[in-house]
């Protein structure tokens, strides 16, 4: 009985220490400026500067339209490098300002079997756990914002592949073709949690809470 007796304040611990940590974590407009970000900033600048650098490469280096594909790749070279610097800014004056993420991971004190359960509550894979739905919203924004950030980046990948699929034959034209398919499947299934977690703090929203505020946590994003 002894050793059970000293396990249960340490799991108290663990927890009180995570309740803690969320406190003043709040997913304040991510789904919002997210989806600003896909639907407006990236698809026109990509528009913009595929076309400025395609047209410019052909006008420095005396190309005909005729050979517009082979001026594509500076096009969507350009493009990747506006995506990498645009999301880069766009993270810092967009995401960031949208999201209280708090100092520290809030499920670093808990065990791995509790994190995974807080996981599958955020992700709709299990019941809400009522006595720790504090820790489980705050995990679920830190989530959010992690996962915003990653969309951000994983926006420019597809650039690199894009190109060589339109000016490609063969081989060499599929297998980049692949590789598109594929990042846009792995990009799926990000939003997909992302769009879960907010859908959890919709759910979990009560009264007073500062996510309760704004209409982002509806799932959409």
């Amino acid at each position: 009985m002894t050793g059970i007796d000293d396990l249960i304040p340490k799991s108290e611990d663990r927890w009180d220490t995570a309740t803690r940590r969320a406190q003043g974590i709040a997913d304040l407009g991510l789904g919002g400026a997210l989806k600003t970000y896909y639907t407006l900033y990236f698809p026109a600048g990509v528009i913009i500067l595929v076309a400025v650098g395609t047209v410019g490469g052909m006008l420095v280096f005396g190309g005909v339209p005729a050979d517009w594909p082979s001026f594509l790749l500076l096009g969507f070279f350009l493009a990747w490098l506006g995506a990498a610097i645009g999301g880069l800014i766009y993270n810092a004056k967009k995401i960031r300002p949208v999201v209280e993420p708090g100092r520290i991971a809030v499920l670093l004190s808990l065990e791995d079997e509790e994190r995974k359960d807080i996981r599958r509550q955020v992700l709709g894979k299990t019941p809400v756990d009522p006595e720790h739905l504090v820790v489980s919203r705050a995990a679920a924004v830190q989530l959010r914002k992690n996962v915003a950030t990653q969309l951000i980046w994983m926006s420019m990948f597809p650039l690199v592949f894009i190109p060589q699929v339109i000016r490609g034959a063969g081989f060499i034209a599929w297998f980049m073709g692949a590789g598109v398919v594929v990042l846009v499947i792995g990009t799926m299934f990000v939003v997909r949690d992302f769009l879960r977690a907010g859908r959890f703090l919709a759910r979990t929203t009560e009264p007073g809470d500062p996510d309760a505020a704004n209409d982002d946590n509806s799932g959409r994003p």
